[in-house]
């Protein structure tokens, strides 16, 4: 055995020497560094054993190595591309024609190479040259055939033949079709008659076989109109080459041999070219450089490539993988034909030679032939020969006694120097060593020596970086796998890597060691903490804890230091003693008692402080020294080195003692994560994973972990950082710090919203050192600020004060960081909607009008970000035009009108508010708003819905109060200082302008309630003062959209809070008023009405004009001020002479918008002591003569005065004056309302009579004076009506006719006119004419009808869909509405106003209107009537007089159905059974039908006279009410069943007021007889219709309570305790 060992070690010590000394081997090793090597293509000669692999069999398709091919009538001869051996042919026939069917099959095969197949077929006679393989008999029919061969054949060429058939003689002679033109054709004699072909041709190639005239197969192309033959091959290709059956034949190998010999010579001459070049590649690879030749080599070689590879890697494999292996393949392809061809001559020669001595054998020397290469010449077979020897002594390796003999002869030394690294038996080397180590002290040590002095060579010999990882890859994974194998010498291996770790710790900042070395150690050491999860049977549910046989601990340690000496004190043996066992898994124990649990305690206590004494000369844990755990978590180069460290941390963390040591040295790394950055991240995920628990939070916010992470100073320290560095650098590692710290931060604040709110405005004052983790940052202390705020309310007060004290922190020079505040602040007070986010728009031409606009907009659907498609409705209409080149609409608002859901919208509107408010309210999210253009007025006037505005609010008030609650905070907390504050330090309107308008929305929120402005109007604080500072710099800027919204909102503002401190006492206002400033202001004020800006701005002229008021009220000095700035223009009579002025337009605003209470009029009586009153009042009197004289206001002199400039001026000024001031109203009804009211009823451009209407009104707030109006305006309609009656008169005297005294207009003569027919029943609205004079015209019904379900509490989950019709009750005539809507314009009128029974079908789309459909109609129709709904809803059409009427031919055309289709019996006999079924079950499933109680109530008016109804109304009454009850369930109030009981009463007043003249003989006479009735009696229907309609308003709705309706029904006598009756009913069904 000892000798078998040591000639194993010989073989595997030779086979190294060879691979060693290899002239290719160093070509080779550095080849695998770079390509995948899957063979040596570099040898010189190829070896026959090494690439000459067994290739198996598959399945190959014939066509596919298919050379060529000749048929004949039966055969197939095929030429293959070359040797195959072939064990298995299966054919598949296809098409298969029962005419012809093949019987017998023969296979022939041949393995001679032919130039041409034609030889082939030639010399088919030759049975010498083909050999039969196989025989095959087909079934009838059959379709598939396997031919399996006992031997596998070698063949180049085959012959299929078709030997015999199945023949119908039968069917052969039925007639043909001809290829040509397709007609039959006889078989005999096979000609076409119609075009003269031959029908026997081939139909693929047209050949004609004269010598058989219906051949099986076409001698030219191979066609078999009789069936189709797919064969494939089970085989593989191979090397053959042709006998040697004669001299020739020899003469011709010959040949072959010498011509494969020179083309092996070129190969091999291209193959050893390759040589030089791949040294070079390699040498340029090393030196990390490319020749430029070498680089246009590698781009014109893969111009499409674009994989960022080495170039010079790239070209090596494609040198080597490509070139070189593709030469040595067909070299050794060729070296096999040759050694084949040798086999075949040399045999023919011996055959020869003993045929001429008398068949005596003769010994021929072959060796010579077929002689392997010398032993090391081939590479591929050194290296097999390396990997059995392996096999063979890790076999050897399973005895002790045999691993102390292998080691003894050095085989440890020989793998590490010689196969620890080469080829692909690393793992097998690895496996090896393992096995020769085991529980082997002395060859562990040997082993464990090596490797240290090699991994310490390395690290010491300064190898380059770029070597190291590649120096040392073998030996640390050699390490990993002899510490995970389990022997005595263990802790041998263990200590060798931590030995390792120690030392490669030291070069820890270098990115190779810390990858090649101390990485791997680390996964080592992490698999011994945390073992990976067993795998075993009966260990594979168990947990790694669940298996370990010891306790963890805290006092038991083990100093490295002494652990890497030997110390014996200091070994895993004296360790796991100390450790405690693991007690089993107990089962809960029973209670105990008192003194049981005393004992158990008094055993702890003292156990515990024993242990504490022993333990006391033991080193307490102390990890803040542990540099190399630092230097490890925050590696930047090897994330993996991170990951490992914080995992291995995680895993000792399993004791709380030393959890808490871990936690303390994690926080005292905290001080670095702002160089770290992104090399963090392991650590942090690490650290909060380990603080999640409960109890770790609480003890490091006492170990005081959260001033480490103090946003504050951290921000500033940044702010800091990054202003003083150069712009460009705008990465920096405390960026991701920041973001990490923050998430930190959100596990541990929960109440101090101060620190957070200053971290966030700390970031988002960022401007140029933003970066994508500031923005991660400022969303993640965005999204903690809103969990920390939004809670109950008097948290959110709360938040609030917080962000006032907080604004208070920063300078007023900021004007960035409180507009935050500010802008959270409006958001808490009044949250706005959510804006939409984009949509799409499509944009269509009306169809109406394709005739007369251009073009059309091709790029549907448009997105709303699309430049020119906002923000206006104006914006889309302008680009419709500019696209459609409809130039002449582009400054025309008139011109083209936009539609959005049938109405016609503003162009003044937002494109966002109609899309949200008009396409989405009405059902359209989702889908691209639908826009429609069209010319305005182009086809008549527009009957659309306009939408001029679309204030969604309704008519209703909105209490601020409740609305702006949260505004109250700011008054509390001092908000309104601060907030004032700071809109005083704003200097420059164009640097602080988001400040601004921040500032103002809050103010306007502020001021909608009355505690902000009664703080406001304090006089401590100055608030009118430092607007109208504010309003200075606003009005002295550039006039822009922006500014004037500014102006406007700031004006509002002002006149809130002036508008307050008016309604308080004068002493109050006057006190408030002496902080407004001096004279100046007002003078400011003044000069700026003459601005552009201001004028041209309705609002804010408004809002300025009130403030001035507001600004003089009480002050002498300040209103005289104002008075005098309108001097110039109060005098009236030379204005109207003199330039227009916008002064006198202000003063008629100005006084329009003065307080209307005692402060107020203080300066009305200040405008009154100028006497400006005075001078307008004379300017009226003085026309008063010209009034007197003429009377008539079409005189000139009459239109002349009112066309006067001042007139209008003057009636808006005594208007605003007169308004609630008493003086005022006396001055002017002293002599001017007889004036004023004559001006009142003139009609001009100006609008003269609506101002002295006004003016009128204004007046009569005082008594006397509103009696003085009356008496006035009594006397001018005194007089119209005398002149109206004269006129009256004067026209009839024409006539011939005259009033009498009652008032009557008679005939002057008493002969007899002609009788003037009349209609009196229907008449159509257009021609006006009825059956009176047209009886052969139909009379149609305009009605709205529209799709619907009929039942709203069906409980089917598809209901059922009819429609529903209203009406206006226009009557017309079919032919007089064909007529007009062919003159008409074309609209989609008619999609709201269809006609009834005429295009019901267009419009409902309900294509099956029967008569229940009918019925459905009406009964919704009537519900609307119960349920007093409004009619117009769909469409503003008709009333309940209109849809009264409609309601007796809504049963004509229910009743036609039924009497054309004899319905009625039937529908009769269901009526009468759902009557009499007294079952309560089917009575509550009745109530979730379609056709349920309400169906048969109508139903009931179509089959059942009055008579009958009396009989079975109660029953009808019954199921209404358990409908009711069970349709709505709760308590039983008369508002319940008030629609029910409504919707009965309204089928008892059909019959009492409709049909109570009807008379019949039998019951199923109702039908017919009714309908006869409403067809002639149209005028006693609309009377009966008003007689209900007045019933129902006056008599039905009104009831309160169920006997109240049964009086008002006529049901008392039926039912006679009303009281109960509901109640009786609902327990009947119990």
């Amino acid at each position: 055995m000892c000798e078998y060992m040591e000639q194993a070690v010989a073989v595997l010590h030779t086979q190294n020497q060879l691979l060693a000394h290899h002239p290719n081997a160093n070509l080779y090793t550095h080849l695998a560094q770079f390509v995948e090597l899957d063979g040596y293509y570099l040898e010189s000669e190829p070896c026959l054993v090494c690439n000459n692999p067994e290739v198996a069999l598959s399945s190959i398709k014939l066509s596919s190595i298919k050379i060529d091919s000749k048929f004949t009538t039966t055969t197939q001869i095929v030429k293959l591309v070359g040797s195959h051996t072939i064990s298995k042919i299966t054919l598949r026939i296809g098409d298969l024609k029962r005419t012809k069917m093949v019987r017998t099959i023969n296979i022939y095969y041949n393995n001679r190479s032919v130039q041409a197949v034609v030889e082939l077929k030639n010399k088919t006679s030759y049975h010498s040259m083909w050999h039969k393989a196989k025989k095959v008999t087909l079934a009838t029919g059959q379709t598939e055939v396997k031919m399996e061969f006992p031997l596998p054949i070698v063949a180049c060429n085959l012959m299929i033949e078709y030997a015999d058939f199945y023949e119908n003689i039968q069917a052969s002679s039925e007639t043909l079709q001809c290829p040509r033109c397709s007609a039959s054709v006889p078989a005999n004699p096979g000609v076409c008659a119609n075009c003269g072909e031959n029908v026997f041709q081939c139909h693929k190639c047209r050949a004609i076989n004269y010598d058989e005239k219906d051949p099986f197969l076409c001698h030219a192309c191979g066609f078999c109109k009789y069936a189709k033959f797919d064969y494939t091959l089970t085989g593989r290709a191979c090397c053959a080459v042709d006998p040697i059956e004669s001299d020739d034949d020899r003469k011709k190998t010959v040949a072959t041999i010498n011509s494969l010999l020179e083309k092996a010579d070129r190969v091999y001459k291209q193959l050893i070219a390759n040589k030089p070049t791949l040294e070079l590649l390699l040498l340029k690879i090393s030196e990390h450089r490319l020749d430029r030749a070498l680089e246009e080599g590698v781009q014109s070689g893969n111009a499409a490539g674009s994989t960022q590879v080495n170039r010079a890697i790239q070209l090596l494999a494609q040198r080597y993988c490509g070139e070189c292996k593709s030469s040595f393949e067909e070299l050794s392809k060729i070296i096999q034909r040759v050694l084949a061809c040798r086999r075949e001559l040399v045999a023919y020669d011996r055959n020869q030679r003993d045929q001429s001595v008398g068949g005596s054998p003769s010994s021929v020397n072959l060796t010579g032939i077929s002689e392997p290469p010398a032993i090391g010449r081939c590479y591929g077979c050194a290296s097999a020969a390396t990997e059995h020897c392996l096999t063979l002594l890790r076999a050897l390796a399973a005895s002790a006694a045999s691993r102390q003999t292998l080691c003894a002869q050095g085989l440890i030394a020989e793998l590490l120097d010689n196969n620890l690294r080469r080829g692909t038996v690393q793992e097998e080397v690895r496996q090896l060593l393992c096995l020769l180590t085991r529980d082997n002290p002395k060859a562990t040590e040997d082993l464990r020596t090596l490797l240290m002095d090699r991994i310490a060579l390395t690290l010491r010999g300064h190898v380059a970086s770029s070597d190291l990882a590649f120096a040392v890859r073998h030996e640390m994974a050699l390490l990993a796998a002899l510490v995970q194998k389990e022997d005595s010498c263990w802790e041998q291996k263990l200590r060798c890597v931590m030995q390792l770790f120690l030392m490669a710790c030291k070069d820890s900042k270098s990115p190779v060691v810390m990858q090649s070395i101390i990485l791997p150690c680390l996964k080592i050491l992490q698999s011994l903490i945390k073992p990976d999860q067993p795998i075993s049977k009966k260990n594979k549910d168990k947990t790694v804890d669940a298996l370990a046989t010891i306790r963890p601990t805290e006092g038991v340690r083990v100093e490295v230091a002494k652990w890497l000496q030997g110390d014996p004190k200091h070994s895993y043996k004296v360790w796991r003693q100390h450790m405690p066992a693991r007690s089993p898994d107990t089962q809960p124990a029973k209670p105990l008692k008192k003194e049981e649990a005393r004992a158990i305690y008094l055993m702890e206590k003292y156990g515990h402080r024993w242990r504490q004494k022993s333990l006391k000369g033991i080193m307490p844990l102390r990890l803040t020294d542990a540099a190399w755990l630092k230097q490890v978590l925050f590696n930047p180069s090897s994330r993996l080195a991170r990951q490992v460290a914080c995992n291995m941390l995680e895993s000792l963390c399993q004791v709380p003692v030393r959890k808490r040591e871990v936690l303390d040295l994690l926080t005292g790394f905290l001080g670095e994560l702002g160089s770290a950055g992104e090399s963090a991240a392991e650590f942090l995920s690490l650290y909060q994973s380990l603080v999640q628990p409960p109890p770790w939070k609480q003890y490091l916010a006492v170990r005081g972990v959260l001033p480490k992470m103090t946003y504050s100073n951290k921000f500033k320290k940044y702010r800091h950082d990054c202003c003083s560095v150069v712009l460009k650098s705008y990465l920096f590692p405390n960026r991701y710090a920041l973001k990490m710290l923050t998430e930190l931060l959100a596990s541990f604040l929960e109440q101090d919203i101060g620190a957070v709110l200053n971290g966030y405005l700390s970031l988002r004052r960022l401007v140029v050192q933003r970066t994508r983790l500031i923005d991660d940052t400022q969303e993640k202390l965005l999204e903690l600020l809103e969990e920390m705020t939004t809670g109950t309310e008097q948290e959110t007060k709360a938040f609030m004060a917080i962000c006032i004290e907080t604004v208070q922190k920063y300078s007023p020079q900021d004007v960035r960081t409180p507009v935050f505040i500010f802008e959270r602040l409006c958001s808490i007070i009044y949250p706005e909607e959510n804006d939409v986010g984009e949509f799409f728009l499509t944009l269509e031409k009306d169809p109406q009008q394709e005739d007369f606009l251009q073009g059309r907009m091709l790029g549907n659907p448009y997105s709303s970000t699309e430049p020119g498609l906002g923000p206006l409705m104006r914006d889309v209409k302008n680009k419709i035009c500019q696209d459609c080149e409809l130039v002449a609409l582009l400054e025309d608002d008139n011109g083209m009108e936009l539609l959005v859901n049938n109405k016609i919208i503003s162009l003044d509107l937002p494109v966002r508010e109609v899309f949200k408010k008009v396409w989405v309210a009405e059902g359209g999210e989702g889908d691209a708003m639908r826009v429609v253009y069209r010319m305005r007025g182009l086809l008549g006037d527009a009957t659309e819905e306009f939408v001029e505005t679309l204030d969604a609010k309704s008519e209703q008030e909105v209490n601020n109060e409740e609305v702006y609650k949260m505004a109250n905070v700011m008054a509390d907390c001092g908000g309104l200082q601060i907030m004032l504050d700071r809109l005083a330090a704003i200097k420059d309107i164009t640097r602080a302008r988001p400040l601004l308008q921040v500032l103002l929305k809050l103010f306007r929120l502020c001021v909608k309630v009355q505690r902000n402005q009664e703080v406001l109007t304090q006089p401590e604080l100055g608030a009118i003062g430092i607007f109208l500072g504010i309003l200075q710099l606003c009005l002295a800027g550039e006039a822009d959209t922006s500014q004037a919204a500014i102006t406007e909102q700031l004006l509002d503002i002002m006149e809130t809070i002036l508008s307050k401190a008016a309604s308080q006492s004068l002493e109050s206002f006057l006190r408030f008023s002496q902080t407004f400033g001096g004279t100046e202001h007002i003078g400011a004020l003044l000069s700026c009405t003459t601005a552009q800006g201001v004028r041209s701005n309705s609002a804010v002229l408004l809002h300025l004009s009130r403030v001035l008021a507001a600004l003089t009220y009480g002050n002498a000095e300040k209103m005289a001020l104002l008075c005098d700035h309108f001097a110039s223009v109060t005098d009236f009579n030379r204005f109207d002479f003199e330039l227009p002025s916008n002064k006198l337009e202000l003063l008629c605003i100005l006084t329009a918008g003065i307080e209307r209470n005692s402060i107020g009029n203080t300066l009305k009586d200040h405008i009154i002591s100028l006497g400006i009153v005075r001078q307008a009042l004379e300017y009226i009197t003085q026309s008063l003569q010209l009034i007197e004289e003429c009377m008539r206001t079409d005189s000139d002199d009459w239109k002349e005065f009112i066309s006067k400039p001042a007139l209008k001026y003057i009636l808006r000024f005594l208007t605003g004056l007169a308004t609630e001031h008493e003086p005022t109203q006396l001055a002017v009804s002293t002599d001017c309302i007889p004036i004023i009211h004559r001006l009142e009823q003139v009609s001009s451009d100006e609008h003269v009579g609506s101002l002295a209407e006004n003016l009128l009104e204004a007046l009569r707030a005082h008594s006397k004076v509103a009696n003085r109006i009356e008496e006035v305006r009594e006397q001018t309609r005194a007089e119209k009506k005398r002149l109206a009656m004269a006129m009256r008169e004067k026209q009839l005297g024409a006539l011939g006719m005259r009033t009498n005294e009652k008032g009557q207009v008679t005939a002057k003569s008493t002969l007899l006119m002609e009788d003037l027919g009349e209609e009196t029943g229907l008449v159509c609205v257009i021609c006006r004419e009825g059956y009176k004079f047209q009886p052969s015209k139909v009379l149609g019904v305009y009605t709205f009808t529209k799709r619907c379900n009929v039942e709203e509490f069906e409980a089917k989950p598809r209901k059922t869909v009819g429609y529903s019709t209203v009406t206006h009750f226009n009557v017309v005539h079919v032919d007089c509405h064909m007529l007009t809507s062919q003159l008409a314009r074309a609209r989609d009128e008619w999609e709201s106003a269809a006609l009834q029974m005429l295009i019901l079908n267009e419009c409902t789309g309900h294509r099956d209107i029967s008569y229940a459909s009918t019925v459905h109609d009406l009964k919704l129709l009537l519900l609307r009537f119960a349920q007093e709904k409004s009619f117009h809803d769909d469409t503003g059409g008709g009333g309940p007089q209109s849809n009264m009427h409609i309601i007796p031919y809504l049963i004509h055309m229910a009743l036609y159905v039924i009497n054309t289709t004899r319905s009625g019996p039937r529908e009769d006999k269901n009526l009468t059974s759902y009557l009499e079924n007294s079952a309560p079950d089917k009575w509550l499933e009745s109530s979730y039908e379609a056709e349920g109680p309400l169906y048969w109530a109508v139903l009931s008016l179509l089959l059942h006279p009055p008579s009958r109804w009396n009989r079975s109304r109660l029953s009808h009454l019954r199921r209404l009410l358990v409908t009711a009850q069970a349709r709505h369930i709760q308590p039983a109030e008369y508002s319940v069943y008030k629609s029910y009981l409504l919707f009965f009463g309204l089928v008892d007043g059909i019959y009492t007021n409709y049909f109570k003249k009807v008379n019949v003989n039998s019951d199923d006479q109702w039908p017919s007889i009714l309908a006869d009735y409403i067809r002639h009696n149209d005028e006693a229907l609309l009377k009966a219709s008003e007689r209900l309609l007045a019933s129902y308003r006056e008599e039905l709705v009104p009831c309160a309570s169920f006997e109240e309706f049964c009086d008002v029904t006529g049901l008392l006598g039926d039912i006679t305790n009303p009281g109960s009756y509901i109640s009786d009913v609902l327990k009947g069904l119990t």
